[in-house]
């Protein structure tokens, strides 16, 4: 029989895994596993396995899930402890080797900057690259980049801080682009689709002046290239014009005539309190056949740059809101602050905090709770609260002058900690396909990658996440967001670990990029 090396040299890895299926004896006996993660309940949310397995990993790759002992290059003894699929967060705008520490520590794997999106694609797939990231990360092609760059006549940078500074314009969030603007905006868009981006970023919400004719075509270019739209919807008010309610129709309406496939981002924050409205109007266009999907995270808070038009005066007197419900590096505003801040620097990231809880508790649970929904994050950039800019993304461990929404550290850790451990309202599969399956079911058909992530099975990529349920838990808050998350014992990106033993891997990069083929055409 030739021996693991020759057939590495001469089949690749897909032909060790089909000889691996077929000789479960030889694999026990022969193979020299990289890893080998024995005695945990091992949770695989796409064929309901849930049973104590042991698994080997060579190369990245899942090749045995088993009863049977294995012998490994490296053994971790997990018996009492969890392993699952490692999270996988559609909507991630940190994308910083620190951002990437803190949801390691929240079980996340996979990284994805789909809402905002960046442009240009290629250099920002680049710029990753040479830095060197911790958990496999990708991006879209943001519709509000290239409607800041036709409308304001600017050349992209592929980075959020040239976003933030945008917010001193007024054109691309207020006009409406006339036809030829709107075919430069679909251009700009296409060429990111040719490089590699995994989908269109509809930050809407941010540019009330995209008119429904140009997300149209925006979403007819989506339904060409057949990949999946990342809307921010436009309107959040609980009462029409421009509600919620009719946001989602404008979004469901689209995607009927273009046969686009539209996800709608943080359904919880863009519905604020009118989410019995918004989640039956997507469960009913799910029942009719639509590709509509959508997602939330584990908090009553939102967070976004105080210049935008969601807090306009408009939407300030409309959404009742008070200045004390929004904060500045942790800290309440009040009218003199607000006014202040959102004229003097427009790109100052808030926290904004739209529910009273546990009061409204029952609010952010349909959201959390909606059947078939992901879980995402809508993590934000960690920056310096001293001088405005972002942290140092070297640093570790987090300095307290660092400050993001403490959900880029601890929304899947909530999730399980509070819906899965003390409230019991969530079943903890069901709690694992919302953060790893769901989320890679909802690229794959645009993104082969995604089809090996999400599942604990032969063949899979070994992102894989051990945790203690019982320890589990968020510690971020709003004035200490930097805290990370406690009770995730080992964290494998593509089966190097980046959290061993509890601690962090801090020379561990094993990220890779999620990105589709430059030479998938569209038809």
């Amino acid at each position: 029989m030739l021996n693991l090396k020759m057939y590495r040299l001469f089949f690749g890895s897909f032909s060790i895994l089909a000889l691996l299926n077929c000789a479960d004896g030889f694999a026990q006996e022969k193979v020299p596993y990289d890893i080998v993660i024995s005695g945990g309940r091992v949770i695989d949310p796409e064929s309901g396995l849930d049973g104590i397995r042991n698994i080997g990993i060579i190369d990245g790759r899942i090749v045995v899930v088993t009863n049977e002992k294995l012998k490994g290059k490296k053994e971790l003894d997990v018996k009492g402890l969890i392993v699952a699929p490692g999270f996988i967060d559609l909507h991630s705008h940190g994308q910083t080797i620190l951002a990437d520490r803190m949801q390691a520590f929240d079980g996340v794997t996979t990284a994805l900057e789909l809402e905002s999106g960046i442009l240009p694609i290629s250099s920002w797939y680049a710029d990753q690259k040479k830095i060197g990231r911790v958990l496999n990360y990708g991006t879209s092609a943001a519709w509000t980049y290239s409607r800041i760059a036709v409308m304001e006549n600017l050349v992209p940078e592929p980075d959020l801080i040239w976003f933030q500074k945008a917010f001193s314009y007024s054109k691309w969030v207020n006009d409406a682009a006339t036809p030829d603007q709107v075919t430069k905006i679909v251009g700009n868009l296409e060429q990111g689709l040719s490089e590699g981006a995994l989908g269109i970023g509809i930050n809407a919400g941010y540019a009330p002046g995209g008119g429904y004719k140009e997300l149209m075509a925006v979403n007819a270019l989506a339904a060409k290239y057949k990949v999946p739209t990342f809307i921010h919807v436009s309107g959040d008010y609980a009462n029409d014009p421009n509600s919620a309610a009719e946001s989602v129709g404008d979004v469901i309406s689209i995607a009927v005539t273009t046969g686009s496939q539209a996800h709608i981002c943080h359904l919880n924050s863009s519905s604020l309190k009118d989410i019995e409205t918004t989640s039956a109007m997507i469960l009913a266009a799910q029942k009719r056949g639509l590709a509509i999907t959508t997602e939330a995270y584990t908090y009553g808070a939102s967070s976004t740059t105080i210049g935008s038009a969601l807090f306009s005066e408009e939407a300030r007197q409309r959404k009742s809101i008070q200045s004390s419900s929004i904060e500045l590096n942790g800290h309440a505003l009040d009218d003199a602050s607000f006014a202040k801040t959102r004229a003097e620097a427009p790109g100052s990231v808030i926290v904004f905090h739209f529910l009273d809880l546990p009061k409204e508790q029952d609010i952010l649970d349909r959201s959390v709770l909606l059947s078939g929904a992901a879980i995402a994050t809508d993590g934000m950039p960690w920056t310096d609260k001293r001088t405005g800019l972002l942290a140092d993304p070297n640093m570790w461990p987090a300095s307290s002058e660092v400050f993001a929404h403490p959900r880029g550290a601890g929304t899947y850790t909530r999730l399980l900690a509070q819906w899965v451990r003390e409230r019991k309202v969530l079943p903890l599969p069901e709690a694992i396909r919302k953060s790893s399956l769901i989320p890679a079911q909802i690229l794959e058909k645009s993104v082969p990658q995604m089809r090996n992530k999400g599942r604990i099975q032969v063949g899979m990529d070994a992102d894989i996440i051990v945790f203690d349920l019982n320890k589990v838990q968020d510690k971020a808050t709003f004035t200490q967001p930097y805290l990370p998350s406690v009770g995730m014992k080992y964290v494998l990106v593509n089966g190097i670990p980046v959290i061993s033993a509890g601690a962090l891997v801090v020379d561990a990069r094993p990220g890779k990029a999620i990105r589709r083929s430059s030479v998938i055409l569209a038809q």
